[in-house]
């Protein structure tokens, strides 16, 4: 189920600029991974429900899945202490 739309997030493009330089292709290669399988990351649970995280090292991408729509919306780009405040 490939992915007909993909967004990235004002405050995502903003914040993925102070990121480490040795994740910025890592990014990359995971969001070339999403837009073929959407469904490759892990579902989140409780309030988080509707989201979806993928793992890059202390990193996380969270991120929506419309399937009906096949909207892929990147919502952030954090480091795993933080990410689920």
């Amino acid at each position: 189920m490939p992915v007909k739309k993909f967004l990235i997030g004002k405050k995502v493009n903003k914040k993925s600029g102070r990121l480490p330089s040795s994740l910025h292709k890592k990014i990359d290669k995971v969001f070339d991974e999403l837009k073929k399988n959407p469904l490759a990351g892990v579902k989140l649970h409780g309030e988080l429900s509707e989201f979806y995280k993928f793992r890059i090292g202390d990193y996380r991408v969270i991120y929506k899945f419309d399937r009906k729509k096949g909207i892929l919306e990147v919502v952030k780009i954090e480091h795993r202490q933080g990410v689920y405040k």
